[in-house]
Order: C-alpha cells, then structure tokens, then sequence
C-alpha cells in the first residue's frame, strides 16, 4: 500500500469518527445519563450539568465525560462528593498527565511538555544565574517553578517567573494580556463572547454558566500575547509595536501609541510582512516547538525547527513519507479536517519532521495553509541577490538582512533593595527584598550583527543589547564582609525579532554603519590620509562606560577584538579586527560608488580582481 492510500484511509478514519461524535450531537447514540458509562466507567456528571454547551467535537463530554478533565469522583450522584478531588482548571503541567493525558487521550503530549522550553523556562534561568556569576555557562539547567533564593533566582522571582506554562493557573478566567501560566489551556482554551459573559455574572454571585470555553487546536495570536509581549518582545514586535518610556496620560489620544494592560505605552512601527499578509504565530510554528519533542533543549534556538528556507526555496522539498508521521501528527491532520490536497506534505530542513500545513499542490507549487484561516500563501523564492556565491555573504542567515528593527534597551541598572517588599512570582504574594530596575534609553533600531555557531558552521545573525547593565545584590556570604557587590555585564543576546521585512537591508546599512558593527551608535567618517590612501574614525554618541572604556551601547570596540564572556550565549561573539577591517573595506568604496552600480558588484563578486582594476582617485583604509 502507498502512502497515499495510507494516508487516506487515516483521514478516512478520522472523518468517520467525526460522524460518530455528530450522532452524538444530534441524540442518535446517547443512553439515559444515569445509565452510561464514558472510557470505561459510569459518570454522573452530567445528571446536573446537563445544560452545558460551547465543546468543540473532540472534547464532548457526551463522548470523553466529565471526569477525563476535571477529575473528581464522578460515580458519585452527591454533590460534595462527586466534586471531591476535583481540579476546576484541568490542563496545569502539575496535572497535564492526570487531566489532558487521561486514558492515553494526550498522554505523549502531557510529557513533552514538562520538558518544554515554554514551560521550564530552562535558558532564562540558565542565562540568569550566568550573569549574576553564579554558574560558569548560560547552558544549564533550571525550573521558573522550581527557583531557590541566590541572588539570580531572586531576581527572577521578583520580576519574571510567571510567564511560563509551569504557572499555576487556580481560577476559571479567558485568554488576555494579562494571562499567565495555566498549562496546555494557556494555549488552547477559546472562550465564546457568552462564556465570557455567563463567567462574569458566576463571579458576581450569579448562576453556573451553562456555555464552556473551547478546547481546540486553533491558537490564536492573542493566547501568545500575554508572556511573549515582555522580554524580547516578540508578540508586540510581530504587529509593529515597540515599548516607549512613555506614561499613558502622555501617550493619550495618539494614534501612533497603544497602552497595553499592564500600563505599558508602545509606538507604532513597521509590522512583520508575515503578519501584514494575515499569517498567524502557529502558522510557521509547530506543535514540537511549542509543546516539546521529549528532549531538554538548552535554548529557544535548539527547539525551533523551522527555518526560512524551508518555505523560500531555491530547490524541491523532501517529501514526507508515511513512516515520518507520527500518532500526534496524524491527530492533528484529522481534527484540521483538511481535505486531499494536503497529502504531500513537506519535510522541514533542520529536524525531517513533517510540516502540517507546508505542502505541493498538483501543479508542484509549495503551498502555505493558514492553520486558523485556511488561506492559501505562495512564498516567494529568494532573490538572486541572496544566493549568489558572494565571499563575504556566505554566512549571512536570512534575517541578519530581513530584520526591519528590533526593541534595545542600554545602559541599565539593577539593584536590590532588601529593605522594601516585592512581589514573589513563586510565591504569590510580597515577601522581603525588591529588585528594582533603572531603564536606559530605549531604541527600535536595526539589530547589531555578529557571528554565532550553528552545526559546525559560523554563521552572521542578529543581536541587541541583552545586558549592558550594573547589578547591585547583597553580598554572597563567600565574601569578606562589607558593602553590596556591584556586578557589571556587557553582553549581547541572539534574537530573532520576528519583524522581518520583504526588502532587505542595503549594502550601506551593514558596512558604513556602526550600530551594525557592533560599534554603537554614532557615526563612521572616512577621510583621505594620503595618495591613494584613508581611514575610518568612529564617533560614538554615548559617552566611554567608566568599567571598561567602550561606549555605554557598544558590544565591542572599534577595530578591536572582543572575546570572553561577551554574550550570554556561548557559541556567539561580536566581529573580530579582521572581520570588521572587511567589512569596512567594502564601506570605503560605498562612500562613492552606489550600491547598486557595476563596480560595486564586480567589489562584491571578485575584490581581488577589484583592487587591480581600482582607480587612482579610489581611496582604500588604512588600519594602523
């Protein structure tokens, strides 16, 4: 049998227990409620909760009951006991195997996830403890829910230990900016307008709701909001938005800002192209990224499986066989309900597994499905520009040139302040001890670049300042005795900003500017020293940082080589003397010549060739 026929007789299978759960729906399969019995056992749940609507099909409780979420003692018909061990937000990490993996339902699943990067928060707390001294790599190991008392898991649960699945969530309540935590249903819980409504009345004192949230594989971008709008701000950045120091009353009646929940006042911006062409977060991110893949990866950059190529190609995708699916993936492909067109699935480039909604239709076109939308995308090819055998671009990772901006804060300051009380992310209430931050300047500016490591290979991505910062704790009690230690930290992190632009950056944008250097922000000038001869000399808009001599934004020094811990990952580092003396070779002649000219390409194609045919009024750099 091919894996056509496979395959079919699998969403054959699926359509055939869809129509299973629409008798239900309709009456034709349902027994008296006191007489049944779901998954093996009778269940009285809904004897009094009979009433109730708003399930998605494969969550029914006439076909799954009652206990397979909420646990409970549900042979019994008394009230107090029937609720007896009953969990009333099913779906928390603590509980997953128990609640979503009851009876094998998503048994895999509830285990991926604890090993999941979305909810440990395995390389925050990693990178923390990294940068505080406490540990000697950012590539440790570590629970947001399972945080001691040292100075760096002070500091993250004082400020940033609620945004992870890990969370607890204890109350009944829909998705929002604020929503934090809460397990599989941070994700997957869709409240209807009447579900809402009911909910609020029910917290007033009124009736039971009679309309259920949702369980249902459509994710919506909002679900992603809450925890992804902090830190490297990918949630606001993807819709175009960038946090300001703004207050709200400053900000008000300006169409250019938006205050968030949570007080926070962000400009406007230029959006992600993806998302100006209605594409949704879980559109180009799989269920093994979000949910796990069973292995404890270190960072973000391990876990992600997709990567721009697999969708702009040059080539054929790799076709996915029938033997690359596995139990999750068919389960998916039948609760999408997608239709025969979608049987040739693609294979993504990093990790072989199947992408669900990246396949070739009958004319061998690549098709993009929305996941939530059904709308069918056609991604573009890369341009020759981004292919092409030039030297020095060979490292260049797509979006070290499609990056529009990305959110840079420098020049920090931390400090902990034992005396004033602070919120405990853990703990759920204030406790000794704050931690307090003093912003610097905040900029949406294009990203610095620099080269990371990646399968043996280097590769040229981008970065903005993680931490430039003062920490100022109390003193380790390894000390000698005195004042508070003062830690000073100047460390660029990896981002993907997720504000990727349909034009890249230009030739001048990377080689006659410091910011993308590496340098900071300023301004490069090149004059003539002599026949023939110039030279580079950077002007640093901020002052030099008195801990170490470089400009406070700055992630290294002009035409210097910056080593040790420079980043807060290990396998990333600024550009070299030699790299940047490259780069700005290349800078010089863009200083005359037009990006786009014959000279210009000829520069980027064969520089050696270049240098011979250089005119006598061309001007080359010294590096003295």
């Amino acid at each position: 049998m091919n894996y056509r026929k496979i395959t079919f007789f699998i969403l054959a299978g699926f359509l055939a227990l869809l129509m299973f759960f629409y008798l239900i729906l309709e009456g034709e399969l349902i027994e008296p409620v006191a007489k049944r019995e779901i998954l093996g056992a009778k269940e009285t749940c809904l004897k009094c909760h009979q009433n109730i609507e708003g399930f998605s099909v494969f969550h029914n409780p006439q076909v799954i009951g009652c206990a397979s979420c909420h646990l409970g003692n549900p042979t019994s018909e008394e009230k107090e006991a029937s609720h007896n061990g009953m969990t009333v937000v099913p779906g928390n990490i603590h509980q997953a195997e128990a609640t979503c993996g009851y009876s094998g339902c998503h048994l895999q699943l509830s285990k991926n996830i604890k090993t999941s990067l979305m909810s440990s928060g395995r390389g925050i707390v990693s990178v923390n403890r990294f940068v505080f001294g406490e540990t000697d790599s950012p590539d440790g190991s570590g629970n947001l829910s399972e945080l001691g008392n040292s100075p760096a898991d002070s500091h993250l649960r004082k400020l940033c230990a609620s945004c992870h699945l890990g969370k607890i969530k204890e109350k009944p309540a829909p998705i929002s900016e604020l929503s934090r935590g809460g397990g599989c249903v941070a994700c997957h819980l869709q409240y209807s307008e009447p579900a809402k409504a009911e909910l609020k009345i029910y917290r007033k004192g009124g009736a039971l709701p009679t309309s259920h949230p949702a369980l249902t594989v459509k994710v919506s971008d909002a679900h992603c909001f809450g925890c992804h709008s902090r830190s490297g701000r990918i949630s606001t950045n993807y819709e175009g938005w960038h946090e300001t120091m703004l207050t709200a009353a400053e900000a008000q009646e300006k169409s250019q800002y938006r205050e968030l929940r949570d007080g926070r006042v962000f400009e406007r911006q230029l959006p992600d192209v993806h998302l100006e062409r209605g594409m949704a977060c879980i559109d180009c991110h799989t269920w093994r990224e979000t949910m796990g893949d069973g292995q404890e990866h270190r960072h973000a950059r391990e876990q992600v499986e997709i990567r721009c190529v697999d969708c702009h190609r040059e080539s054929r995708p790799q076709i996915a066989e029938q033997s690359d699916f596995d139990i999750i993936d068919l389960k998916i492909v039948g609760m999408r309900q997608w239709a025969a067109d979608s049987l040739r699935f693609i294979k993504a480039g990093k990790s072989g597994n199947p992408l669900l909604n990246v396949f070739l239709d009958g004319e061998n076109r690549l098709i993009v499905k929305g996941k939530n939308s059904g709308r069918i995308y056609h991604p573009k090819s890369p341009e020759k520009i981004c292919t092409r055998e030039i030297s020095g671009h060979r490292r260049l990772s797509c979006q070290s040139c499609h990056t529009a901006w990305a959110p840079q804060c420098v020049s920090c300051h931390t400090e902990f302040d034992p005396a004033q009380p602070g919120f405990d992310h853990l703990a759920g209430k204030e406790t000794k001890g704050r931690w307090v931050e003093y912003l610097g300047d905040f900029y949406a500016d294009p990203p610095a670049l620099g080269v990371r490591k990646f399968a043996g290979k280097e590769v040229i991505e981008t970065f903005v300042p993680g931490m430039i910062l003062t920490i100022n704790t109390e003193k380790k009690s390894s000390d000698p005795p005195g004042e508070n230690y003062q830690l000073f930290r100047r460390l660029y992190a990896p981002i993907s900003a997720h504000t990727i632009s349909a034009k890249g950056r230009d030739c001048q944008s990377c080689h006659n500017q410091p910011l993308a250097m590496g340098f900071g922000r300023g301004e490069l000038v090149f004059t003539k020293t002599g026949q023939g001869r110039g030279r580079w000399k950077f002007n640093s808009y901020y002052s030099s940082h008195p801990e170490d001599g470089l400009p406070h934004d700055a992630w290294t020094g002009f035409l210097q080589t910056r080593s040790g811990m420079v980043s807060t990952r290990v396998d990333a580092r600024p550009f070299n003397t030699t790299e940047q003396q490259r780069i700005l070779r290349v800078g010089a002649c863009l200083t005359c010549h037009a990006a786009d000219s014959q000279n210009i390409r000829i520069i980027y194609s064969d520089f050696k060739k270049a240098l011979v045919q250089m005119k006598t009024n061309c001007l080359l750099p010294g590096f003295n």
